[in-house]
């Protein structure tokens, strides 16, 4: 398993009350889990739609890649990546 940094913004910084975890996956659905579970059921009725999906207002990035959040189980990880879990943009 890999070794990988998550970053979170805003909306989960703020319910985890950190703006980074390290965790070990060996698939980018596997750190989304991990945050999940750091986080509890809040944060997953945040992040996931009912069908337990990465609600589509998010944007998640491996390194500089935009992935396709119903494929993350398929993007395999690479010791050293970052995960960027961006909320949804909202402006004034």
């Amino acid at each position: 398993m890999a070794q990988v940094l998550v970053k979170l913004y805003t909306t989960l910084r703020l319910r985890l009350k950190k703006d980074q975890l390290w965790t070990e996956g060996k698939t980018a659905a596997d750190c989304v889990r991990r945050v999940i579970e750091e986080g509890g059921p809040e944060v997953a009725k945040v992040l996931l739609d009912d069908d337990g999906v990465v609600r589509n207002e998010f944007i998640l990035a491996l390194d500089s890649e935009i992935l396709d959040r119903r494929n993350l189980k398929k993007v395999k990880l690479k010791e050293g990546n970052v995960l960027h879990i961006f909320p949804p943009i909202s402006g004034g």
